[in-house]
């Protein structure tokens, strides 16, 4: 289930998007519309991926991917999330000799969430991605709607 910060942004936006049109005009993406979306969803990546939110959302997580649900894995990025658990365990032994448990709870925490987007990318990893294309409106299908 989405965040409700995440969904009270998506709806914002498209209230403030169609607040910008009349209701019976819905004309084509222009180029420097398209090419900021684009550009939203390259901002979006990181070092172990991407993030999924909607267009127009903030991400509350900004480097602390691993804790965010809607970061997507990339499937060459396993031997790095390997490195990653490996620095959690060195610091995790550490904070345990020196009895920082607060650091203890971080760090478990994120080993969970580690250990879960693994999972996540192994399984998906499996399955060929498939290409759905971009859906369109055909003028049968619009004039149908009038």
């Amino acid at each position: 289930m989405f965040n409700e910060d995440v969904v009270r942004h998506y709806q914002g936006f498209l209230d403030r998007r169609r607040q910008a049109r009349s209701t019976d005009e819905y004309r084509p993406v222009t180029e420097p519309e398209w090419l900021g979306f684009e550009e939203h969803f390259d901002q979006r990546k990181v070092e172990l991926g991407g993030c999924a939110r909607p267009y127009s959302t903030p991400c509350q997580h900004e480097h602390a991917y691993l804790r965010c649900p809607m970061i997507n894995i990339n499937p060459k990025m396993l031997p790095r999330l390997d490195e990653i658990e490996v620095d959690l365990l060195t610091r995790r032994a550490r904070a345990e000799a020196e009895g920082w448990l607060g650091e203890l709870e971080g760090i478990d925490l994120t080993l969970s969430f580690l250990r879960q987007k693994r999972d996540q990318t192994r399984r998906l990893a499996r399955v060929a991605p498939v290409d759905l294309g971009i859906p369109g409106i055909s003028r049968r299908s619009a004039a149908r709607r009038e």
